[in-house]
Formats: structure tokens, sequence, C-alpha cells
């Protein structure tokens, strides 16, 4: 295997398909506080798609409506403005990569475990007074340079699978010793291209090393990730539960007991958001 360089990833990386119109604008409202519902709505309602896997979500039992919901515009009061509108950029980043890659990676097992992942850091989010919504953005965004390589270099990421097999390694580890970088450098790159908001980016290019550059967001992503293995949710690929920092763990404030009873949570809004993947 000749390991491409970070340079040759990067300029790969560059060709991935742009987001569409709506998803892009939708991603510009991130940084404007001045969104408004009627503003969310009318962009979603432009894609049917999107709209059509978030009213799925919305209709999901385990929301527990007596009716159900027909419009986006009821959606954003049974869910929340915030709400609606990260399962409608979820929906559209799920879609963006090509076909094809390495038999040997599961697709839908690596979405699950990135959905999970930021359901998990949308629930950690909840309990240190962040951003849920821009954590499950960060969450589910965290492994995306995994899938770049699983499209974009094949060969590589089915060599960095069998190191990590037979190595008892974590994707991760075999990644660094392989490549000389890893796929949150890869991912980060992505975000970067896609212009999500800067703390987005630090959270996916820091998610496997909180440390060196502490910030909240990336803890919470270090956390969540973690979890959602522990958990079993999808598979991005690793078998085994990463070790937690303890200085995020820290930052973070958190404890193991209030984390315990968020578990059901974490299990409701899984299964509701894990529609975004039905066909």
């Amino acid at each position: 295997m000749n390991a491409p360089l970070l340079s040759e990833v990067t300029r790969k990386v560059r060709q991935i398909p742009s987001l569409s119109i709506v998803v892009a604008e939708l991603l510009v409202s991130l940084n404007n506080e001045d969104s408004d519902t009627a503003t969310l709505v009318a962009k979603i309602a432009q894609d049917q798609g999107l709209a059509a896997r978030v009213l799925r979500v919305a209709n999901s039992p385990f929301y527990g409506l007596n009716s159900r919901v027909s419009a986006v515009s009821e959606a954003v009061v049974v869910l929340g403005f915030h709400a609606v509108r990260s399962l409608a950029l979820a929906a559209g980043i799920i879609n963006v990569f090509p076909p094809g890659g390495t038999t040997k990676f599961d697709r839908l097992a690596f979405w699950r475990h990135a959905v999970g992942t930021g359901v998990c850091a949308r629930v950690v989010a909840g309990h240190v007074d962040q951003d849920p919504e821009a954590a499950f953005t960060a969450g589910l965004l965290h492994d995306v340079g995994k899938l770049a390589l699983h499209v974009y270099f094949a060969d590589v990421f089915e060599a960095v699978l069998a190191r990590a097999a037979a190595g008892d390694l974590t994707i991760v580890e075999a990644e660094r010793e392989l490549l000389g970088y890893d796929h949150a450098a890869i991912g980060h790159e992505i975000a970067r291209n896609w212009h999500f908001p800067p703390a987005i980016q630090l959270a996916i290019r820091n998610h496997h090393d909180p440390d060196t550059e502490p910030a909240p967001l990336a803890d919470i992503v270090h956390v969540a990730n973690a979890l959602c293995i522990a958990l079993d949710i999808g598979c991005g690929g690793d078998h085994q539960v990463p070790c937690i920092s303890h200085a995020a763990w820290g930052r973070l404030g958190l404890g193991w007991d209030a984390l315990g009873r968020s578990l059901h949570e974490i299990e409701r809004q899984n299964a509701g958001v894990n529609l975004l993947l039905a066909d």
C-alpha cells in the first residue's frame, strides 16, 4: 500500500460534492441569530426529500403524538426550531457522499454510529449547559473523515481496517501508524471546506485528543463517541471503547449518575433520529 500524503487527501476532499443549496443555506443560518421559523420552514420546503425525512422523525412513535404532523411548520412546534434545523442538516449531509468504497466497511452501521454519537452529544450537552444542537451536528460529523477514506481511498482504508483488526488497535491508532495522520484531520478539512462553524470544525479535529486544544464541544463529542461505542449503537469500524480523557471529563463536570439516568433518553432519541436513515 502506498499511503497518500495528507495534502493529497485534502485535494481529493475538495472534490466531495457540495452541499445542496438548501442545506448550505441552513448551515449559514447556524451563525445567524435572527433566523426565524418562517424562513427555516420555507428553506426546508424547497427540498421535498429533506422535508419528508424531518416529518418522518417528527411522526415517530418516540414523540408520542396524538395526531400526525403533516407540515414542517408543525414539526417545528413539536420538536423545536433548532432541532428541526439540525435534523434537516443531518438528512442533507447523509446523502452527500457517492456510493462505492471497500465492501469491508458497513456504511449503514457507520451512519448509525454517527447519528448515535450526535444524540449522545446532544444529551451530554444538556447536562453541561452547552448548545445541544451544535453538539448533535458535531457528533454526527465527527467521523466523516473515515467516510472520505472509505469512498475515495478504498484500498488504503481497507489496509487500515486490516491493521486495526490484526493489531487489536483502534482505527485512529492504525491510521496514525500507516498514514501518519488520521480521519479526524480529514474530517476537519471537510467541515472547513463546507464552512461549518469553527467550534464544530475544532470538535471534529480533536474528538480523539480533546486536551490538545480544550474546548467544550470537543470534550462533549469525545465523551459522546466513547459512550456511543459502549452502548453498541451502530459501528464506525471500532469495537474497542476508547479511554475517556480525565481532563475532558473534569472540564465538563459530568457525573456518572446523571449520565446513567439519561440512557433511556438516549435510546428514545436515537430510535427517532435513526429514521433519517430509512429509505
